[in-house]
């Protein structure tokens, strides 16, 4: 089963960034915007494993959801589909 998140990407100082509402600690960042999106499975999986060895619920108000049910929905800011 599908479990929608939102990714909210930014781009600040020639530093691309993204980060989830739901899930607290997650910043993935990437010199271009192709890198952060190489880097998001990468540091999502090491965040999920270490929610699940400290007990911790990875997604806020779903915490019987898997990492491999999320499907992530990207939000850019207006300025930034024009600069992408």
């Amino acid at each position: 089963m599908a479990y929608n998140l939102p990714l909210e990407i930014t781009h600040e100082d020639k530093i691309w960034m993204a980060r989830s509402s739901a899930i607290q600690g997650l910043l993935v960042t990437g010199d271009t915007l192709e890198k952060l999106l190489e880097e998001l499975p990468v540091v999502a999986q090491a965040l999920f494993e270490a929610c699940q060895e400290k007990g911790w619920t990875f997604i806020a108000n779903a915490p019987e959801v898997a990492l491999s049910d999320v499907v992530w929905v990207f939000e850019l800011p207006h300025p930034l589909l024009q600069t992408a």
